[in-house]
């Protein structure tokens, strides 16, 4: 391994630099600093944790620290500054914390309580009676595989994992593969299979259907699923893992009986809670995103005539202001301008025309501009999606904040939608049930509630045992959240900003723009960490680059690729691999071996299937 972390310590970096002269790229016009900004980064955490042996949390902490002091602003490094770099640490942390907090928490609770009651032995027991022991790690994979559906990973993960280290407990071998498993059959369909954000943002981006990108989505994860757990059975074989404590008092309980386990439904109730609640919550939601509320048809224009002159005096205005911003989008052709601008009566058939220019224009990312809207008075409803997360915003909430800004700019001229449908009232009601930190906490409740009956606990030595489980989560929370700040930092240091800049102007056909899609996602997971990021940015790059071509084959084939190469090169930026990591209760090097080299099989299997359904299956009519 030492000698592995040293030809990764000494290439990565010069392999960024060679990236970043290549003429070809069109590095040329490419600001480099970033990406020895990401090379020192690298260096930095794998000497830290691999060279130094030094604890996880601090490595991490160190190098967001090192990597936000190398931010750089227009007028270069300024050390008054330094002080608001260090501020951007601690704010991240707190972000990613307060992501991931609570989940893990009540998962930790989850975990133990689930193994001391003796729920994970019962469901593991009923599962060797139906499957076999030699089958047993593919009930795991084909759990992870569903589970990830409608929920996300790591929650798949944090209610698998106990499954895992109680069939490890019966059968005393094999730990890793059980571990390697769930992850497997999880990651991959996080990244294929809508309705999780990544893969419905991708399908979004490159205009696929959603119910399209759900079953070419399985079609492709279904052999990489398979090839994983190969790769899983060969790593276990070649790096068996024991399985270690999670935290203080994990083995202190005697064994159960068979009559004394609690039922399979009872034990059962901490997994399938929180999978249904939250799974009810994305069904909900999907359903009223469907209405697409803040879609305009012909009658919402109250006044076209009116609406088109007042695109006509703002065009020549000498401020800025919402007409500008709206003409000047990319989006619009010369004749959508003309269009929109026109003098004279408006026809029914140019009602519908101009109706079909401003519902392309609700999806435009550029549609908002502050000097532009200052003084117009915002809607509640615009300044609420204002303020989210504008990368992972969902294309129908981009549409209704879009609409909502029309609609204050041009105050009586564009009728105000009406969003809370009888499905979105259902979905309102339900986002309390299905926030996931809220089932966890039930999924908890039910898991102590189990355990008390079963072991005949007292209320302290309950607390003691709710105790322990906090401690070993605690400090996965803090290295979770470590891994999310120096993420964090190579994001405000603009590494994936400039990765995007050097694949510009890139083109090609065919089978060329389903590599490129892959290279480029690959790259962007490997420069900030993040999954969903690397798939919202590369598709809506490959959106630009494939507008007007013919592919020869669906694209729903080039967000497969994307959805494939997000999962290459999982490392210590990213939230997944502390998760595997610290859950697993393996080391970084172990996690390095397993975990990093698992996503990467999974990633090449799903380019691979990519490619030949694209040939076998094009769909292209």
């Amino acid at each position: 391994m030492r000698s592995v972390s040293a030809l990764l310590l000494c290439l990565f970096p010069m392999a960024l630099t060679a990236l970043a002269q290549d003429p070809s790229s069109g590095a040329a016009a490419v600001d480099r600093y970033p990406l020895y900004v990401l090379a020192v980064g690298i260096v930095s955490v794998l000497g830290l944790i691999i060279g130094l042996r030094m604890n996880a949390f601090l490595a991490l902490i160190i190098s967001a620290i090192v990597v936000s002091m190398l931010v750089v602003g227009e007028d270069g490094f300024q050390m008054e500054a330094a002080g608001g770099r260090m501020s951007a640490v601690v704010s991240a942390f707190g972000s990613s914390a307060g992501g991931i907090g609570i989940v893990i928490a009540m998962a930790a609770i989850i975990g133990k309580c689930m193994l001391d009651s003796g729920s994970a032995d019962r469901i593991v027991r009923t599962a060797v009676k139906i499957t076999g022991v030699q089958k047993a790690s593919i009930g795991l994979m084909a759990s992870g595989f569903i589970l990830a559906v409608p929920v996300f990973f790591d929650t798949v993960f944090y209610l698998l994992v106990p499954l895992a280290r109680s069939l490890f407990k019966q059968t005393s071998r094999h730990y890793l593969r059980y571990l390697m498993a769930i992850a497997t059959g999880g990651a991959i369909t996080h990244t294929l299979v809508p309705p999780t954000p990544g893969p419905l943002l991708v399908s979004a981006n490159l205009g696929v259907d959603i119910g399209t990108m759900m079953w070419v989505g399985t079609l492709v994860a279904i052999p990489a699923a398979i090839a994983g757990l190969v790769f899983s059975i060969i790593v276990d074989r070649i790096m068996p893992v024991p399985m270690r404590p999670l935290g203080p008092g994990e083995e202190k309980h005697d064994t159960l009986t068979d009559e004394q386990l609690p039922s399979l439904w009872v034990s059962l109730l901490p997994i399938v809670l929180p999978v249904v609640l939250i799974g009810m919550g994305t069904l909900a939601n999907t359903l009223a995103d469907k209405e697409d509320r803040g879609r305009l048809v012909p009658e919402d224009l109250i006044d076209p005539m009116a609406l088109r002159t007042a695109l006509r005096e703002g065009q020549t205005s000498e401020l800025p202001n919402p007409a500008q911003q709206l003409l000047r989008s990319e989006k619009l052709s010369d004749e959508d301008r003309a269009l929109l601008t026109a003098e004279g009566d408006v026809a029914a058939e140019q009602r519908q025309q101009i109706t079909d220019v401003l519902n392309d224009l609700l999806m435009s990312k550029d549609f908002y501009e502050e000097q532009a809207f200052l003084g117009v008075p915002l809607s509640e409803v615009a300044k609420s999606n204002l303020a989210a997360d504008q990368v992972r915003l969902k294309p129908v909430l981009r549409r209704r904040m879009n609409r909502a800004l029309l609609e204050d700019a041009f105050p009586g001229l564009i009728q105000p939608h009406e969003w809370n449908s009888p499905r979105r009232k259902w979905a309102s009601q339900l986002a309390l049930w299905s926030d996931a930190n809220f089932a966890l906490l039930l999924a908890a409740l039910c898991a102590i509630a189990t355990l008390k009956m079963v072991r005949g606990l007292t209320l302290k030595q309950l607390g003691v045992e709710i105790e322990e489980a906090l401690m070993s989560g605690g400090m996965i929370i803090l290295i979770t959240a470590a891994g999310g700040a120096f993420g964090a930092m190579l994001k405000d240091a603009d590494v994936g900003g400039t990765i995007e800049k050097m694949f510009e102007g890139s083109s090609g056909g065919g089978l060329s723009l389903l590599l490129l899609s892959f290279v480029i996602a690959a790259v962007l997971k490997v420069a900030q960490g993040s999954s969903t990021v690397s798939m919202i940015v590369s598709s809506g790059m490959i959106a630009g680059i494939v507008s007007g071509q013919v592919l020869g084959f669906h694209p729903v084939y080039l967000a497969t690729a994307v959805g494939s190469g997000s999962l290459m090169g999982s490392w210590m930026n990213d939230s997944g691999f502390w998760v595997f990591a610290k859950m697993g209760g393996l080391t970084e090097g172990e996690a390095l071996r397993s975990w990093t080299l698992l996503l990467a099989v999974l990633s090449v299997t799903g380019l691979l299937a990519t490619i030949v359904l694209s040939q076998v299956l094009p769909m292209a009519g």
